[in-house]
């Protein structure tokens, strides 16, 4: 993709995927794995604290999955780091080494033939979107886009679903939405505190969870 691979998770932590190592190579340990190499930047990071990480897939998904390129793979190879930052198991830091991002059958629906991650509880999606549009508004590429094909995929909601979660917090006048994109309003920009915590709750779940310091 050309535009930046910005997020944030669900547990409200901003993120930049800033390096994917493309392909996906087998695992040099000699085990049934494929393994892609990476880097995820901390949104807004004074002390530059990041991941770099390892994401590994095993055969089996890989046989499923066919085509493992980046035009194919990379909205599930995002959401993949993206859940383990939610379960407090990547940890942001100044320097370290590759922690492991796991991409399993979790992830994809073999009745289907389809990637599908688990659903979400909407008032968490309206919260990620509020978050989103905090937190991308202030990167200075313009307008945010609030249902993004690798958003949805993440939290298994239609794009259409999405826009009306997002119409929602318009009603609320937390953004202000034109189509498909949104700008932060004054209401929102208020609850940067509140936003603030959530990112430090999800960074330091991580830092508990791998017995490191930042």
């Amino acid at each position: 993709m050309s535009f930046p691979l910005q997020f944030v998770t669900l547990s409200g932590v901003p993120i930049d995927v800033s390096e994917l190592k493309w392909p996906f190579h087998p695992s040099g340990s000699g085990a049934d794995w494929f393994v892609l190499h990476g880097r995820a930047d901390l949104l807004q990071s004074e002390d530059k604290l990041h991941v770099e990480v390892a994401v590994g897939m095993t055969q089996t998904m890989k046989e499923s999955l066919g085509a493992l390129d980046s035009e194919h793979a990379e909205g599930l190879v995002v959401n993949a780091i993206r859940k383990t930052v939610d379960n407090g198991q990547l940890a942001f830091v100044k320097s370290g080494k590759l922690q492991p991002v796991h991409v399993t059958s979790r992830f994809y629906n073999f009745r289907t033939g389809e990637i599908q991650f688990p659903a979400q509880d909407e008032r968490d999606i309206r919260e990620m979107i509020k978050r989103r549009v905090f937190w991308l508004g202030q990167t200075g590429h313009g307008p945010v886009e609030i249902a993004h094909p690798y958003d949805c995929q993440y939290v298994n909601l239609s794009r259409e679903s999405m826009i009306g979660l997002a119409t929602q917090l318009a009603a609320l006048d937390l953004i202000k939405l034109d189509g498909d994109k949104a700008i932060a309003t004054p209401a929102l920009l208020n609850e940067e505190a509140a936003m603030r915590a959530a990112m430090h709750k999800g960074i330091e779940a991580g830092l508990a969870a791998n017995k490191v310091s930042a």
